[in-house]
């Protein structure tokens, strides 16, 4: 499957930003993502967006009604009804930041399912008790109803997420996952140094000890738990690894890491206090995700791009 041209479109102070298809206004992309842009933007009253421009980058409809004849006989629009040629931020500055607290972002958006972009710290799945009851799939489910979960992230994990769209293809998915035939990686950035160059593999088994729970840790008890990381970029300090999971065992990569001498930093639970407290988030991210479509057969590769607390050492 071949994903549609798409552009991405950020407010800049919220900090949120999402994908608009080439066929589809700002508005239109915003709402199907669950970002509530204010109701001025819906009945054509609002004067607030900085964003209003004439620049020939965009195909733009010229009969909305919240401009004067003068304004739009320039050629200008309000960005919420424009179908954008580009990427671009919105100055939000006006905009209360709690509107956008059910925001998601949506990468593919497939009849079968949804890739989405899970930003850290938000939950997959609801958690016990009602401040936990905010996360990523309720929020999807309030604009895609029949969105089933397939899999999960670590709360402390961004990155690359699958929900289905219906029981057909959750069970298939799922099938997928079972199999070992959704291909995943991850990228995380580490204490200590280690040299750049080839894959190398981490073959040590998984225990849940209960006495320690939620930690997990390396146990003969265990679950056979493999790991593959090669590392793209060190210094002295910290370095940047490449990881692929072949199995699928809860904080798999983060008690791998820890074990191997090299925990993920701002890990809270498997480093130590001042490894934690070198980065204000866990610094690992689902990257890639590759997969034939369950019913297409078809190829399906995925990227969610590395947030700023990896791209630089």
């Amino acid at each position: 499957m071949n994903k549609p041209e798409s552009f991405t479109i950020g407010l800049q102070n919220a900090k949120i930003q999402w994908q608009c298809e080439h066929d589809e206004t700002v508005l239109s992309s915003a709402l199907r993502q669950g970002i509530e842009l204010p109701s001025s933007c819906q009945n054509g009253t609002c004067r607030t967006c900085a964003l209003q421009t004439s620049t020939s980058n965009h195909a733009y409809r010229i009969d909305w009604p919240g401009l004067s004849a003068q304004e739009k006989s320039s050629g200008m629009t309000l960005t919420c009804v424009a179908t954008p040629g580009e990427n671009f931020w919105i100055d939000d500055a006006g905009l209360d930041p709690e509107r956008f607290s059910g925001a998601f972002q949506v990468l593919v958006r497939d009849p079968s399912f949804l890739v989405l972009n899970k930003p850290a710290g938000l939950l997959s799945v609801p958690g016990r008790g009602p401040s936990k009851s905010d996360c990523l799939s309720s929020r999807v489910q309030k604009v895609y109803p029949h969105a089933l979960i397939v899999h999960r992230l670590d709360q402390a994990t961004s990155g690359l997420m699958i929900m289905a769209l219906g029981a057909s293809a959750q069970t298939q998915l799922s099938h997928l996952f079972a199999q070992s035939k959704m291909h995943k990686t991850y990228f995380a950035k580490v204490q200590g140094h280690l040299p750049t160059g080839d894959w190398q593999m981490i073959d040590e088994p998984i225990y849940a000890d209960w006495a320690l729970r939620p930690k997990r840790v390396v146990d003969p008890r265990g679950k056979s738990s493999q790991t593959r990381y090669r590392c793209v970029q060190s210094n002295d300090k910290v370095s940047l690894l490449e990881i692929e999971p072949l199995t699928g065992r809860t904080h798999q990569i983060r008690v791998h890491l820890a074990h191997l001498g090299h925990p993920i930093l701002g890990d809270a639970l498997y480093a130590n206090e001042e490894v934690a407290s070198w980065s204000p988030r866990l610094c690992l991210h689902a990257h890639t995700l590759e997969f034939y479509h369950p019913t297409t057969d078809g190829p399906i590769h995925v990227t969610s791009p590395l947030p700023v607390e990896f791209t630089s050492l």
